[in-house]
Order: C-alpha cells, then structure tokens, then sequence
C-alpha cells in the first residue's frame, strides 16, 4: 500500500505541476498571449473607488493586448503568460500610474500659446504664415515687437499672416509686466502703421486676447461675413477657423504635436471644449487615421442652441469612439463671478451673476438642461451664480419630468471651483449627484484677477476656504477633478502639491489650510474620478483587466517622495492605449529601444525640466 501511494505521489505531482502549466498556457492561448509585458514595477493600479485615502492594490507586473490591460499581477506570474513574440520591459522598480485627466483643459488653445507645437508641425517655407515669439524679459519684449513685427512683415508675401506672440515665461515671471503695456502700445492704429498691408496677429499669450489690424478683419469678415468689425471676434477662433481654414491636416497635425507635449508631462485625457468646428474637424482628422495622441472628451460651445440641437447633441452625449466622444453642453457665456461674499463697490461692479433668472444666458442654460443635456466642461466662478446654476437644474429638470436620480445619472458639473462651493452647497451637489473641477494654479499664482491672494485681498480670508474646497468635498462623497487651465504641462506635478500644502511660494501664505489633502486624494482626483467626469469610468482611471492601457512610468516614487520634492518628479514613459507617446531616452537605452515623442523634437522642449 505504501509503494502504491508513493508511486501516485511520484507521478502526480509532476503531473499537477504540468496540469497547472498547460492550464495557464491554454489560458494565454484563449486569451491571446500578450503582446507586452512590463514587470519588476511598483504599479499602483488605483482601483480602489473610495472617498478614502487609498491607492487599492499595488502589483509588480502588467500584461498588455489590444490596448488593453490584460492582466496584472506579480512578476512569475506575468511573466508566465508571454508567447513567442511577447516583448518584455524590465522597470526597475519604478513607479507607474495610469496616466492623468485633466477635465478642464484646453488644448485647441494651449497649441497658439506655447511654441513647441507650431515650431514642430509647421514647415517654415510655407506661403501663408509667419509666425515670430517675443524673448527676453518683458521690458525688452516692449522694446523689440515693433521691430521683430516690421521684419517679418519685409519678408512676407501678399496675403500671408504675421503672427507674433509676447512669451510670459516658463512660470510666468514676465505676465504681469507684459499685460501691463501691452494694451497701451499694442493697438489695431499701430498695427496699420506697421503693417498696412497682410493680415497681423499680435498675442497676449495668455489670458486669451490679442490685437489684429484692418487687413486681419477683412479676412475674418471672408469666413464669418456676419461679424462686425468694430466688435470682438472670438479670439480662439482666429487660428483654427481663419488662419488655418482649409488645412484641417495641417490644424491636426499642430493639436497632435500639443497633445504629445502634454502626455509627455503625464497628461493623456482632456475634458474640454474644441472651442470651434474646425478644431473638432482636426481632432476627429486625427481619430479616423488613428493618429491621437490621447482621449478628448469634448464639450459644446457653439453658436447654435436652437431646441433641437441642443435635443439631438444631448442624446449624444456620452457617445463617440474610444480617443473622441461628447461628454457635455455648456451655455454660451460660462458662469459669473458673482459671489455672495461683501466687499468694496468697485470690487462688487466687477462681479456678474452670467445665470441670475431673467438673463438670456439662464434661458439657455435651461434650455440645455430641460433638453436632457448634461452641463459640462464649463467655466465658473462665484458661489451666487453656483446658487443660480444649482437653481436652474432643479427647475429645468422638473419642467422636463425628471426626477432625483434622472437628475443624478446626469452628472451635471462644473469647473474651476475658484470660489464655490461653498460649505452649504456641497450637500446639494452630493444629493444631485454632481461633480466639481478644481483648478489648485490658483493657490500657486498671485497676479491674476482671479487667484486666491488677490481674491482674498478683495474678499477676505472666508474666500480662501471656498477656492477649491477639495477635503471638504471628499468628506462628503462630491468627486473633485484636476485641471491646469493654462498652458503649464511642465507644472503638472507642482500644482499637486500645491493641492497638499495650499502654500503661495510668491507671497509665502497658506490659503485655506483646512482643505488641504494628501497626494492619494489629488491623485484620485487625476485619475479615477477624473475618468468619471468624461464618462470613461469602466475604462479608464485604473489600471485593471480590461480596462485601456494608458499609464506613466515616473522617475521617483510619488508615493513616498517627501512633499517638497513631489514638483521635481518627471514622466520617464507615457504610454496610450498601449502605444507609447513618450519615451526618454535614459530608459529607451535600457531596453534597447529608440526615445519616442518630444523628447525627439528638433527644438527638445523637455531640455529644461529634465537631468540629462
């Protein structure tokens, strides 16, 4: 009996052994093998969806097919799944993240602010721009734009744009100088005098606004015959829609070099609005050739809010393809500024209520809602219009027969939170199921009309709890995203860590101390409730089976890294839907492959913020 036993026990172990291999071959088999496998990482896959300072599990290894996340695990267990032609990556125990959302961004914009995109996808020889960047501080930008516009003038053909732009700098230290005498040298007279003869541009930057001449509003009037010229064209309208009319390939190529720009900084997912149609027309160019660099999820702000359009786009939101669905509506004019907070008469004219009852912007925001219309990718600003926003969908909502949960199934939001919600709103938006986007470059900045420090000047300090109020949100269960809202990429990781301490370098003040978070909630905020802003939540925001493979491979540990050192941290590897989009060339070398994205460029933008 004991000889029967032992010679089971010799042939069935080995044979178990075999059983197990063949079953997970024949697993792999079923599956498909995985066509990459990343291992010996700290991957943080984000799945827990708590309102908790959890990350939820942490794994060694990932298996990737199809674009897909196929599956995650340790490192022999990954690693068991490759087949012949399976491509492994070895980490090195760096840390990856899915890659980040921003629900409030603009890169249609961001493309016209900063010079990388342009300098990338725009042949020099071509026949109908000219494009020229300001440098240097802002005194010598005053000094040299007459004669930089005058030169490029000497060189253009009949007809061709100039188009020059001041530069603020890399953390704006030259802004608040250049906003203020642009204005008063930059006007359309000089612009005639200067150049009486091709179209100009002269930008800002950034606030959105320039100066055109006679010659720029003859063409705008070719497109939009309608416009006045004595009245202000929208000013994001001008490259896509004028400049660039009838060369959507073109437009596309400069938005895709915008969008690398920023997944090179970790950002890949945009909740945004297109702003025009030939935008739209550039991106979905890119989507029909599979050339996007990553996922917009776009809101509309067009001309039209006609009742049965807004019907039909409403019944489209949510809908698209897997880089370019529709994710909201938002009115012509964005929310006000009007807050319900006391302060000077000079400071309280300045404010506007853009949704009081009465207005025709309210009517519109009610026809949207009343449509059965989601409100999203939308601009605000004071805690009275919120009261006013808050109102309009409860009574629009009514009008159309919805009730609480039609009402909370639409995920209404809205965007900035740079002075609501405040402490008695946040209940309503949990009970209507709403969402906030918060932009922490406020609590960074302090020579904007709308940061925290000026506002607090305005106001005073009860402002500074109600900008981005992103723990007291959390507590009570609202979901809070992240945006930038400025053409920054390369401060992605200082403007989280500004949502931690709430310190202004500039003034070295603390605003709103009681609603600092950890780095897990702000991490949260720019990924699995970022996912569900855009309507992603079953694919994006985490890295679990089936979900897409869109992550960062970060060249420290964000999780441990001390606070202070958090803005130094750098996107090493940005991957999309298992297509690498960035790829420096530090670990490119390591695994024998070829650096990938900016870090190519000609001009290598990442040259600054990066160690050799």
């Amino acid at each position: 009996m004991r000889k029967t036993t032992l010679l089971l026990t010799l042939v069935l172990v080995p044979l178990s052994g075999l059983l197990q291999a063949q079953q997970q071959d024949s697993i792999a088999a079923t599956l498909g093998y995985p066509e990459m496998i990343f291992y010996n990482a700290k991957i943080v896959t984000m799945d827990d969806t708590s309102f908790e300072s959890r990350v939820g599990s942490i794994v060694q290894a990932m298996a990737l097919r199809d674009g897909k996340i196929l599956a995650t695990g340790s490192n022999q267990a990954m690693q068991a799944l490759a087949g012949p032609e399976t491509r492994q990556m070895d980490l090195k125990g760096r840390t990856v993240l899915p890659s980040f959302i921003l629900t409030h961004e603009h890169p249609t914009d961001w493309a016209f602010a900063e010079p990388e995109p342009m300098r990338r996808a725009l042949p020099e020889d071509n026949d109908f721009l000219i494009v020229r960047w300001l440098k240097g501080t802002a005194q010598e930008q005053l000094a040299n734009w007459e004669t930089v516009l005058q030169e490029a003038a000497a060189e253009a053909k009949p007809g061709q744009w100039i188009w020059l732009s001041t530069d603020l700098g890399p953390n704006y230290e030259h802004a608040a100088e250049v906003w203020e005498w642009f204005p008063k040298v930059v006007t359309r007279e000089r612009l005639d005098e200067l150049v009486p003869n091709n179209p100009v541009r002269v930008k800002k930057q950034w606030p959105l606004s320039s100066v055109i001449n006679s010659k720029a509003w003859e063409e705008i009037k070719k497109v939009y015959p309608e416009e006045d010229d004595q009245g202000a064209i929208p000013d994001r309208t001008i490259e896509p829609d004028i400049i660039f009319q009838g060369r959507t390939a073109l437009l596309a190529e400069i938005l895709k070099a915008e969008m690398e720009l920023w997944a090179a900084h970790g950002v890949t997912g945009f909740g945004s609005s297109t702003y025009t149609a030939h935008n739209l027309q550039a991106i979905a160019y890119l989507d029909r050739r599979g050339e996007m660099p990553g996922r917009f999820a776009w809101g509309y702000r067009g001309r039209d809010f006609h009742t049965d359009v807004i019907r039909y786009l409403a019944g489209l939101v949510g809908h698209g393809t897997d880089h370019f669905w529709l994710i909201g509506i938002q009115p012509p004019q964005s929310g006000g500024t009007c807050t319900s907070l006391n302060a000077s008469p000079e400071v309280k004219a300045r404010e506007q209520c853009n949704f009081a009852p009465g207005t025709p912007n309210r009517a519109t925001l009610e026809t949207i809602i009343r449509a059965g219309g989601r409100i999203a990718t939308m601009h605000s600003g004071g805690d009275q219009d919120i009261d006013y926003f808050l109102q309009a969908i409860l009574k629009a909502s009514k009008e159309a027969g919805m009730t609480m949960e039609d009402i909370r199934a639409k995920r209404h939001a809205f965007d900035h939170s740079s002075g609501a919600p405040r402490p008695d709103q946040i209940p309503i938006l949990k009970d209507m199921g709403m969402m906030v986007s918060m932009l922490n470059t406020m609590l960074w900045e302090n020579h904007q009309s709308y940061d925290v420090s000026t506002r607090v000047r305005d106001y005073g300090i009860e402002y500074a709890n109600w900008a981005m109020p992103r723990k007291s949100t959390t507590e009570a269960g609202v979901m809070s995203t992240f945006e930038i809202d400025r053409p920054m990429p390369h401060k992605i990781f200082l403007f989280i860590q500004k949502g931690i301490t709430r310190f202004n370098d500039q003034d070295q003040r603390v605003y709103g101390a009681s609603e600092r978070t950890d780095r897990i909630i702000q991490l949260k905020s720019l990924t699995t409730w970022g996912a569900y802003y855009v309507l992603r939540e079953d694919v994006l925001g985490s890295l679990e089976p089936g979900k897409w493979a869109d992550f960062i491979v970060l060249d420290r540990d964000y999780l441990t890294v001390p606070v202070d050192d958090i803005p130094n941290v750098k996107v090493l590897m940005t991957v999309v839907g298992g297509k690498t989009i960035h790829l420096m060339p530090s670990v490119a070398g390591e695994n024998g492959m070829q650096p990938v994205g900016p870090v190519t460029w000609e001009t290598k933008p990442l040259e600054n913020y990066y160690a050799p």
